[in-house]
């Protein structure tokens, strides 16, 4: 399968990460998890509806779209 250039984009930013050893709670890499999971579900995803960090329960959690 080949990947679209967002697909593209998101693993040339998550080797570019580990090559940096960021830790996982650092904010790049907070912010490539959500971009991560709306690009590869938006197939799957609630037109309505998009994944963001919680902070508070430190994980993904869907929030309604404004």
């Amino acid at each position: 399968m080949a990947l679209t250039p967002e697909m593209q984009a998101l693993k040339d930013e998550l080797l570019a990460m580990v090559q940096l050893k960021l830790p996982v709670d650092d904010p790049l890499v907070l912010d490539w998890l959500e971009r991560a999971v709306n690009v590869l579900g938006k197939d799957q995803l609630d037109p309505n509806e998009l994944w963001v960090y919680d902070s508070a329960s430190d994980m993904l959690v869907k929030k309604k779209k404004h």
